[in-house]
């Protein structure tokens, strides 16, 4: 399995793992990764920084949209191996430490496992270590607004819903948009349907949450949408979000 890294915009790649989007932010000599891919993506998150001419050590900051596991996969690694800070929204913080749970149950998928596409969304789970993934020892945290103060300097946008501390980046200087899961391209467990949407009600943590947190991305200016799953959009956040409730 290879990663795709695409340029978005100067500076800015969209980085496909395994299942999960990624998003190399570079200034300079110096990089901010947000996301991370499953515990399993390690060689496809190095094959990608390689491919823009980076190395786990060149990062100078991880950013979390929040810490599902596969979001939060390499995390751990990146921050024992190399040293590399860890930053998610404060209300984040105790899911990436792993004191609280917010994560779709058995419950929501058993009864749907016999759909193709439910079946292939839980099996890359389980190969690529979504079960068991590492929490975080420690983790730096930022406030909603906040110019986090890594290469990029994205705002912070709190989006929560999804879980309770789900947290986009804007960057503003390069119309650039990082949605993680409050606003996806894809459904990810039916890949026919496409176009920017919510993702289903068993994925968030407070559904009802989740869909009024989507005015906080509307009301930004932005020419491209990267979300957590599926393609890049290319539009205003405001039209992605008017697509994704009328669906």
């Amino acid at each position: 399995m290879q990663p795709t890294v695409i340029d978005v915009a100067p500076g800015t790649h969209r980085i496909r793992a395994s299942h999960t989007n990624a998003v190399l932010i570079t200034d300079g000599a110096d990089a901010t990764l947000i996301d991370t891919g499953y515990p399993r993506d390690r060689e496809l998150i190095e094959s990608a920084l390689r491919e823009v001419g980076r190395r786990p050590a060149d990062l100078s900051a991880v950013l979390l949209t929040h810490a599902h596991a596969d979001h939060l996969g390499c995390a751990a690694w990146l921050a024992e191996t190399w040293g590399v800070p860890v930053h998610c929204h404060v209300d984040e913080a105790p899911h990436a430490r792993g004191e609280v749970d917010q994560v779709i149950g058995e419950r929501d998928i058993l009864p749907h496992i016999w759909r193709p596409g439910v079946l292939a969304f839980t099996l890359n789970a389980v190969t690529r270590g979504g079960l068991r993934p590492r929490r975080l020892r420690e983790v730096t945290t930022f406030a909603d607004g906040e110019v986090v103060d890594v290469p990029g300097r994205p705002v912070a946008v709190h989006t929560p819903g999804h879980t309770s501390g789900h947290a986009g980046f804007h960057l503003p200087d390069r119309g650039v948009l990082v949605t993680g899961d409050a606003l996806t391209t894809v459904d990810v467990w039916d890949h026919r349907r496409r176009g920017p949407q919510t993702l289903r009600p068993a994925f968030n943590h407070d559904h009802e949450r989740a869909l009024a947190s989507l005015e906080r991305y509307a009301a930004l200016a932005a020419d491209v949408v990267l979300p957590g799953h599926g393609r890049p959009y290319r539009g205003t956040p405001a039209q992605a979000v008017a697509e994704a409730r009328s669906r």
